[in-house]
């Protein structure tokens, strides 16, 4: 997910992890302040935290990749237009795959970023379910300071509906 505002773009280390899987070339700034003191480890620790970038050329290359999700786009949707967005994407997938698997060797071979477009597809769906899980509170995220987080989600990670119940049923 990133999240965009005037002076800067947040990407999630997920979404930083999977960039460096494609075949997209990464601006140099990008990989150095990410890559650039040796060795990352993204896990399930911080796969969700978001690394801030201020440059122009940093920022304009966020925007333009459009399989990542953008936070502000999903943030007021309900689960059920989450949902359809996914649905759509689906549908998007699918008919690529049917179109490349139509093609002869030889034109698979020269159209193989159809199958690219595929796996951005389903990264994509992935990070939606990351959204609607994280609005639904299945999911903890801390967004970047100064970001708001969506009606019903607090910063615990929990909706005022779980908070209630632990109100009302402490565990022992």
């Amino acid at each position: 997910m990133k999240i965009i505002t005037e002076k800067a773009v947040y990407v999630q280390k997920n979404d930083i992890a999977y960039l460096t899987h494609t075949d997209l070339p990464i601006p140099a700034s990008i990989f150095m302040k990410v890559f650039g003191s040796g060795v990352v480890i993204i896990d399930d620790h911080n796969r969700y935290e978001f690394e801030r970038f201020e440059e122009g050329d940093e920022i304009e290359f966020f925007k333009s990749l459009d399989w990542i999700v953008d936070y502000h786009s999903v943030k007021d949707l309900s689960d059920g237009e989450i949902i359809e967005i996914g649905q759509n994407i689906a549908q998007t997938k699918n008919q690529i795959a049917q179109k490349f698997n139509s093609m002869s060797g030889d034109e698979r071979e020269k159209n193989f970023e159809m199958v690219t477009q595929c796996e951005l597809l389903d990264f994509q769906m992935y990070s939606l379910r990351d959204i609607l899980w994280f609005k639904q509170g299945h999911l903890k995220m801390t967004l970047p300071e100064g970001i708001d987080y969506p009606t019903g989600v607090v910063p615990d990670g929990k909706t005022g509906m779980q908070r209630l119940i632990r109100k009302i049923f402490p565990k022992k």
